[in-house]
Formats: C-alpha cells, structure tokens, sequence
C-alpha cells in the first residue's frame, strides 16, 4: 500500500518501500518547496528503511502549468534527489497535442540533462510500472506486482481526490 507523505488537489508524493511516487498538476513555489521538504526529511531524518528509489513520475499535461521563475527550483528538487534514483518513469497522460509534446519534451530534457540512472517515458502508469518493477526487485529485492502498485497510484489519486 503506497503512504502518501503530501497532497493536495494539484499533487502528490507517496512511497512504498523503494518506490517514490510523485504526481504533478499545477507547480507553484509552494508545492515544490513541499516536495524537496518531504523527500529531505524521506532521505535524512525518517525512519524509511529505504534510502533508494525506483520514481514514477506522473504528469497532468491539461494541469501542468510551470512558471519561468519555478525552473530552478525543480531542478534543485531533482539535483538533490538524484544521487538516491536507480530508476525513473515519467508518466505523462493524456492523448492529446498537448500531452504529445510534452512527452516530447520530457524526452528531450532527459537527452539534454543525463543522470546516473536509466530513464524512460510512458503514456499510462501500469506501463511505467512494469518497466520499473522488475528493477526494484534487482536492485533492492523488493518484489511487488506493477498491476498492485498502478493500483495504489489510483487509489491514492481518488482517496486524495488528486485530478483523478
């Protein structure tokens, strides 16, 4: 069962043992500020057996709206995430001009910006979720069902009423 650390009706951050959940709709200072607070305190001060993460990253494009003066921030919030990843999802949905592009887009930040880790763009969260499923349970021996862990991602959206 995935424990949602924050949340509100525009995001979330939930984890269940080595996986990171982060959902995204609207960004504002606020809500990533939230976001690098939750993950420092996950990294440095909670009890969390797990100090490596496998992420699904989902992306509301209908929702999305990041604002110029947000860009360092997020990278900040990813720069300080980065050295516990061995994985990352990035989930962008939708089936629109609008989710296309910013698939797009994604793809080409990860081309741009690499990090040490494997990263790879899908349109539905159970796809993303059985790419990265079988490297939780490689790299840290955690073994769970993508099809339960797509669930818990639901689950909490509705359960949070977050944009689902």
């Amino acid at each position: 069962m995935l424990q949602v650390l924050d949340a509100d009706e525009e995001y979330l951050v939930a984890t269940r043992g080595h996986v990171l959940v982060k959902v995204w709709g609207r960004l504002n200072l606020d809500r990533v500020r939230r976001a690098f607070a939750v993950q420092r305190w996950l990294i440095e001060a909670s009890d969390h057996e797990a100090k490596s993460f496998g992420v699904i990253g989902v992306i509301i494009p209908q929702r999305l709206a990041i604002p110029d003066s947000l860009d360092a921030e997020v990278r900040k919030l990813d720069d300080f995430m980065a050295p516990y990843l061995f994985a990352k999802a990035v989930v962008v949905e939708g089936d629109g001009m609008r989710s296309s592009l910013l698939r797009g887009t994604v793809r080409a930040t990860s081309l741009v910006n690499p990090r040490g880790y494997p990263e790879k763009n899908f349109g539905e969260i159970t796809d993303a979720a059985r790419w990265l499923v079988p490297q939780i349970a490689t790299k840290t021996g955690q073994v769970i069902s993508a099809e339960d862990l797509a669930w818990d991602i639901a689950e909490a959206r509705a359960v949070h009423h977050h944009l689902g």
